[in-house]
């Protein structure tokens, strides 16, 4: 069982939390919780769990302040962002601290499920054993880096190929990492970090949506389009339009 700290200001949220995400199933066992986010730095510090879930805005501590001071004593420890606003500051700044994920509150339950059966599988595969393999540097040091470098530069031009090949991993071992450790294939997990910022920058700027797709990594507006709508059910001027309704309303 893989050990779990929460912590949020609001006693709801964490009891949200609870009722939703199904740890015990999943292998995790939530060892502690805390609405202080400074009372929660001292217990993870001495708990040392596993993974820690952590709202974003709290008034003693933000969670990317808590996630830094955790990460200089505590570098293995994988973080997982529960947030209740969809801000691309936040996801950006998010991301380059290799947060394991930024999940927007309410969470549904099979998102939750789906959350957790990759957070196992990314510990299992760091905690597993290296097998024997004829790849060079197949290991998952030089994974760790490749999915960082990725993490950073999500909005540039990424090709699997070129990565595989800066990082000294097979291609097929390499796309076959992306799928056990993120639950996701390359193109995948690289979609889905890019529609996040690409949400957050509709809901809160009046970029015209040529701007809001170069920044996401989609210089053709047409592609970005058709990815958006595919992935998402409405066009981005649908959707900018739908959330600044609920906004008003």
């Amino acid at each position: 069982m893989y050990s779990v700290y929460l912590v949020d200001d609001e006693k709801w949220s964490l009891c949200d939390v609870l009722y939703t995400f199904p740890f015990g199933q999943c292998g995790f066992e939530v060892v502690g919780q805390n609405t202080n986010a400074l009372a929660a730095l001292d217990a993870i510090l001495d708990i040392r769990p596993a993974v820690v879930f952590a709202d974003i805005r709290m008034p003693s501590m933000s969670g990317l302040d808590l996630i830094h001071m955790v990460k200089q004593r505590l570098p293995e420890t994988v973080f997982v962002i529960l947030s209740g606003y969809a801000e691309f500051e936040y996801a950006v700044d998010a991301l380059r601290m290799e947060v394991f994920d930024y999940c927007l509150k309410p969470v549904s339950e099979q998102s939750a499920q789906q959350l957790l059966i990759r957070l196992k599988a990314h510990l299992d595969g760091r905690t597993a054993p290296e097998e024997e393999e004829a790849l060079p540097l197949g290991g998952s040091p030089q994974f760790t880096a490749l999915l960082q470098y990725v993490n950073d530069h999500i909005t540039e031009p990424l090709a699997l190929g070129e990565l595989a090949q800066r990082f000294y991993i097979n291609i097929s071992y390499c796309g076959e990492l992306f799928r056990n450790v993120t639950g996701e294939n390359f193109t995948q997990y690289v979609r889905r970090r890019r529609l996040q910022l690409a949400c957050s920058l509709l809901r809160r700027t009046n970029l015209p949506l040529s701007q809001v797709a170069s920044r996401v990594g989609y210089p053709d507006l047409p592609y970005f389009s058709r990815v958006f709508t595919a992935a998402m059910g409405v066009s981005p001027s649908r959707y900018r339009a739908a959330e600044r309704e609920k906004q008003r309303g």
